[in-house]
């Protein structure tokens, strides 16, 4: 319980942080007006009085270490979980507070504060996500200011800022190549023409890979993005702005859910069996957005924001056997299931002898989707019996929908090659859902004195269909909900103040009958803030008490069918959150500024029971949920002149479960605990360019970072890049 347990976490946090040195990451650039039209939290004063927890990562921040990997750049947040997958981050697994980090489905994932996963309703997982390259900043907010956004509101939302359009003209080339064939090309142009102004970016990166097929083929990806940004500021009575957005991004990549047995791992982590050499990720994303904000009058301005984004992507991949053993029970026990192991490893044929169940199955998960939508936020200011108020109204109208088709083709493996065994088979899921919503929002922040009260709610009307094409059917579902919240922030001195906060969240079931509930929980949050201008910090105890935990399968679930969700029922997620920043100019113009965040977790089911959902399984009272670290944290160093800049970065993450259980995590299905250090050196060569050499993984520690779906994988190994900027 949280008042059990974070009153001797927040002992030692406060230890953790006199000792470290560390706090939020704002950057004034924030403030500019064109950031602020996409913003969700605000501007660095407005973020210092926000009666909750959110977090702000900037531009300049974000180019330390130039990361392309989502879940890196989230790792400085506390409060948020990763998982790692392929290595590179293609496709992130990002947790808030316990909401699992399966897909990032349990959190509201924004683009310039409009959603951005393919079909946040209708199937939330998120296989797109934008671009990190693209990245200007990064939100996330967390505690009862999380109800603005929605739809997924149980940990919070993460918003991210891409580039706004320049105010004077600009020309770079960001070039970077590194281990592994890693290559990069960014190029961006900005030009302003009086009221109008353009901004292009291209990007193209990739690698051949780390992992390595018994054949030498390619195991790497390659990803290209190409955006264009219209702003006008036209010469009107009121101030207004429209922007117009339009983005073209495809990905080719050589990935596969196809792990290794434990021991198989221990020799070489970064082997591929040969059973995966077919298995290709193929996509292509296509957004046009526009926003519109205008000052209706000093105190009241109204923003509005259309958008449509379309999605495709096409995964062939290595899905099992046809007729034979699971492969998850394959490479779990490998010398119970001889014969299927040496297909999978290439040195046993299919269907050899008395063996005829050993075709393997590649199955191609298609799918597009489609989102759109209108929403409007209006901001007013006024007073009222002696309070200032902040009212903020939300509404929007949002359509999205998902098209998939799963076609079986059927393989047999001959000496170390996979042939087609030219049957027809026919589609494993064939179906289409879609759902439309109107969400309100509305929140007052009542200023008094050394006092913010934040007042808010959220209601969303959901209706949702999904149509059967296998089984002719067609199910229907309807949902609503009315979430409250209140906030409270007390500005105790000029440089403390303390918060707390009480919400309910909120994560919907998915469209048509699925048999579950949505997900619902009472949220809560208290903690202190501190800023003396060189040092500033914050720790914050949090506890998310689940009325009904959501569990939803994927393509990657055992034994059972895409979309179909499970009832956890009751559970607790309770922990603290230390995160603080320290600068300081040292002798010799040097600039000293370090870094850290911690998160300490625990969570339990309440209750008893047997699920068929395979990540859940058989339940005891008390047991962990699966994919939360009891621990993990970043800190962060540096040193920087005009001349050069020093950067090093320690991450770790505990261990986590992958299957519920108590006591010591088992050695069969877990991740193992991983500390990594990352660096970079930069030298300021001119005011054109900037020369740095970047590390990932300096010690190259190597980890199993998941069991799911398929068998053991490996981090990202150690890598050497170079990297040069160059503005014209």
């Amino acid at each position: 319980m949280l008042g059990e347990i974070p009153i001797k976490q927040l002992k030692n946090a406060l230890g953790c942080l006199s000792l470290a040195a560390s706090s939020l990451i704002i950057a004034a650039d924030l403030s500019d007006a064109q950031i602020k039209e996409v913003l969700i939290i605000g501007t660095k004063e407005e973020k210092q009085n926000l009666s909750g927890s959110g977090f702000q990562i900037s531009n300049a921040d974000l180019g330390k270490h130039g990361y392309t990997d989502l879940n890196q750049i989230v790792s400085s947040v506390p409060g948020v979980y990763v998982r790692e997958e392929d290595g590179f981050g293609l496709r992130p697994n990002i947790g808030i507070r316990g909401a699992t980090s399966d897909r990032s489905q349990k959190i509201t994932i924004m683009e310039d504060g409009v959603l951005i996963a393919p079909a946040p309703y209708s199937a939330p997982a998120a296989y797109y996500i934008t671009n990190p390259s693209r990245l200007y900043a990064l939100e996330v907010l967390k505690g009862p200011s999380a109800i603005q956004s929605g739809p997924h509101t149980v940990g919070g939302t993460i918003n991210l800022v891409t580039r706004p359009v320049p105010k004077e003209d600009v020309a770079e080339l960001d070039l970077i190549a590194g281990s592994d064939g890693y290559k990069k090309i960014a190029g961006t142009v900005g030009y302003n023409f009086d009221s109008v102004g353009i901004l292009l970016e291209g990007f193209r990166y990739g690698s051949d890979g780390f992992k390595e097929l018994d054949s030498g083929e390619d195991t790497g990806f390659v990803r290209n993005d190409i955006n264009v940004k219209l702003r006008w500021v036209p010469q009107s009575e009121l101030p207004q702005t429209l922007m117009i957005k339009a983005g073209f991004a495809d990905e080719d990549a050589d990935e596969t859910y196809l792990g290794l047995t434990d021991s198989d791992f221990s020799e070489n982590p970064h082997r591929r069996y040969p059973a995966s050499q077919l298995d290709r990720f193929q996509s292509e994303h296509k957004q046009l957005h526009m926003h519109h904000s205008v000052a209706l009058s000093s105190d009241m301005d109204l923003k509005t924001k259309i958008y449509y984004n379309e999605y495709h992507r096409s995964w062939n991949k290595f899905d099992g056997f046809m007729d034979g053993p699971k492969a998850q029970d394959v490479l779990a026990e490998p010398t119970a299931y001889t014969s299927a192991y040496r297909v999978l490893q290439g040195l046993q044929d299919s269907n050899v002898g008395d063996f005829t169940d050993l075709t393997i199955d590649v199955t191609d998960n298609d799918r597009e989707y489609t989102s759109h939508g209108i929403q409007f936020n209006i901001n007013k200011r006024f007073a009222l019996v002696g309070l200032d108020h902040t009212l903020k109204v939300g509404i929007r109208y949002h359509e999205d929908d998902v098209r998939r088709r799963h076609q079986t083709r059927s393989y047999l493996m001959r000496s170390g090659a996979m042939l087609s065994d030219g049957l027809a088979r026919p589609f494993k899921t064939n179906n289409y859902a879609h759902t439309k919503a109107y969400a309100l929002s509305i929140s007052d922040d009542i200023t008094w004195s050394d006092w913010t009260l934040n007042l808010g709610v959220r209601h969303e009307d959901i209706e949702g269909s999904v149509n059967n094409k296998l089984l002719d059917v067609i199910t229907e579902n309807s949902q609503s909900i009315t979430a409250p919240g209140l906030g409270l922030h007390r500005q105790l001195t000029e440089k403390m103040s303390l918060l707390a906060g009480v919400y309910v969240g909120f994560s919907p079931s998915g469209p048509g009958k699925s048999g579950a509930e949505s997900e619902e929980s009472i949220n809560i949050e208290y903690g202190v803030r501190y800023d003396d201008g060189q040092f500033s910090g914050e720790i914050i105890a949090f506890e998310s008490d689940y009325d009904n935990l959501l569990g939803r399968c994927r393509a990657s679930d055992s034994d059972c069918q895409v979309g179909q969700e499970f009832s956890g029922g009751n559970v607790e997620v309770s922990g603290v959150e230390v995160f603080g920043q320290f600068q300081r100019s040292l002798s010799g113009g040097v600039i000293l500024a370090s870094q850290l965040n911690y998160t300490f977790s625990e969570s339990k089911f309440k209750g008893a029971f047997f699920s068929q959902f395979s990540q859940w399984g058989l339940v005891e009272k008390g047991d962990e949920l699966p994919y939360i670290p009891r621990h993990a944290g970043r800190w962060q160093v540096g040193l920087e002149t005009d001349i050069w800049a020093i950067d090093v970065a320690l991450k770790y993450q505990h261990g986590m479960r992958e299957v519920p259980g108590s006591g010591q995590i088992a050695d069969d299905l877990h991740t193992d605990s991983l500390t990594t250090l990352d660096a970079s050196l930069t030298w300021f060569v001119n005011e054109q360019m900037d020369l740095r050499v970047l590390t990932r993984n300096l010690t190259d520690e190597t980890a199993i970072v998941s069991h799911r779906p398929y068998g053991a994988r490996p981090n990202f190994p150690r890598t050497l890049m170079a990297q040069m900027k160059y503005r014209f």
